[in-house]
């Protein structure tokens, strides 16, 4: 990498780098880990399609047989993992909410958790593909007919990376069935949680059926009002870890995250965002591209909808005085998380 004058990145093409963007390209296009989902499996078949797993390039079966995960969850072993076995969504008796039963089939491979990065960090990037052992049968909660969540496993799995991270005065953004404030109450590390909701229908229904549920009641608060208004610094200062959680998916969450950040770019380490690398890949796609482009010369074209994205790509990107002739710097900037979100944060 050289440091250069005229306040302008520059890519060298060249054989190293042409290769990366193929590889990249051809990565973006390969779909074969997405067309597993929804795959019947019998447990004797379970070596056969690891190794099938495997040679369509899952990263978790690259490594020796021995360290390959299970391709199955213990239904029996998951109904009792603490929130499943102590918080009974179904004695919830409201006139706003209603439950029902949706039985989540056993031996169909579904996608466990947020999508999970390339380690090459080529755009490979891949599925944690899992099916239950037994059929398992999840409490579904609507309000006022609408479907609102689930205390399915990928609630879990998405969530708890961000429980582990949790200390001291913690902040959430988003009440939901209240996974996320449970779990880190039943840590000796965790003095207490303070909860954003906007629903004042979801905290009385809250408050009523599931908070006497908790342990250390009374070291959860909840706060009716906009998660917009409330993540600022001087909210946050008070606080020694943060969760956002407001969205219902990549799609609706990433608009939600740039909003955000534009408004207050928090410290790194203290703010975690629900499935953040899933909301931030096309962040990633179209630096990729962005860089593609610069290295022929050429001015990328992109889909309306994401033209303020690229925007913000270049403005942050024209600011970096260097020239580059290797893809491991070019790795760096597309899959550093730190990066992503400065980029994001970006105002137009």
């Amino acid at each position: 990498m050289e440091i250069v004058d005229n306040n302008d990145m520059k890519i060298i093409r060249n054989k190293i780098t042409s290769s990366f963007f193929k590889r990249c390209r051809n990565n973006i296009q390969n779909d074969a880990i997405n067309n597993c989902l929804g795959l019947v499996i019998r447990k004797e078949d379970e070596d056969f399609i690891r190794k099938e797993l495997r040679r369509i390039g899952d990263y978790e079966f690259q490594g020796p047989k021995n360290s390959w995960p299970s391709l199955y969850i213990d239904t029996d072993e998951f109904i009792k993992t603490p929130y499943n076995a102590n918080i009974h969504l179904d004695r919830i008796t409201d006139d706003q909410f209603e439950y029902s039963y949706e039985e989540m089939p056993a031996n169909v491979l579904f996608n466990l958790e947020e999508v999970k990065k390339d380690p090459n960090r080529e755009l490979n990037d891949y599925l944690v593909l899992r099916a239950f052992d037994k059929p398992y049968k999840s409490v579904v909660l609507k309000q006022n007919g609408e479907y609102w969540m689930t205390d399915n496993p990928v609630e879990a799995a998405t969530i708890n990376p961000s429980v582990n991270k949790a200390y001291g005065r913690v902040l959430a953004f988003g009440l939901g069935i209240g996974y996320f404030p449970y779990m880190c109450l039943l840590k000796d590390e965790v003095e207490d949680v303070s909860v954003v909701e906007l629903n004042p229908a979801v905290i009385r229904m809250f408050k009523e059926h599931l908070l006497p549920q908790f342990p250390r009641n009374d070291k959860l608060k909840i706060i009716e009002g906009d998660a917009l208004t409330y993540f600022n610094k001087d909210f946050l200062k008070d606080y020694d870890f943060v969760f956002v959680d407001v969205w219902m998916n990549p799609n609706d969450g990433f608009p939600m995250i740039e909003r955000m950040l534009e408004e207050y770019y928090p410290p790194f380490d203290k703010v975690d965002f629900w499935i953040e690398d899933s909301c931030f890949e096309v962040v990633t796609s179209l630096i990729l591209q962005y860089f593609d482009c610069l290295s022929l010369n050429r001015k990328l074209k992109v889909a309306k909808k994401h033209q303020r994205l690229l925007m913000k790509i270049e403005k942050y990107f024209a600011a970096l005085d260097i020239v580059v002739d290797d893809p491991i710097i070019l790795k760096e900037l597309m899959y550093d998380r730190e990066t992503l979100r400065k980029i994001v944060s970006t105002r137009i």
